[in-house]
């Protein structure tokens, strides 16, 4: 034995080197936890995205249905004026509005408004 070594005993030391040298399993657990917290971050992100999501879509629906009662709405009231102005009692009609919307009066008509004294 002129000095040499067995080469198990040389092996063994050079993983030890190795290991000393280069602290693999640290860095290995390092971009486990980095792994594990980015997917939970992504996690807890598409839950909250999805959720404001869902809100959104629940205010929309309703700005919907109020919308659509708006030209149901409108659509009536537009099946109403053609029907008058396809009928023949179109000055009756403008006797009407005169009288209830806008205050007119007959020359000879006496008007009685009810006034509260709440006071």
């Amino acid at each position: 034995m002129l000095g040499f070594k067995n080469k198990t005993s040389e092996t063994a030391d050079a993983e030890k080197d190795a290991a000393k040298k280069n602290p693999k399993p640290k860095r290995s657990r390092f971009v486990k936890l980095l792994t594990i917290f980015a997917v939970a971050a992504l996690v807890v992100y598409s839950g909250v995205i999805i959720i404001s999501q869902q809100a959104q879509i629940a205010q929309l629906r309703k700005e919907s249905d109020s919308i659509n009662k708006k030209i149901t709405a409108a659509k009536q009231l537009n099946d109403e004026y053609t029907r008058l102005l396809s009928s023949d009692d179109e000055a009756e009609y403008m006797e009407k509005i005169a009288i209830e919307k806008l205050g007119y009066a007959y020359p000879n008509e006496r008007r009685f408004y009810i006034v509260n004294n709440s006071d």
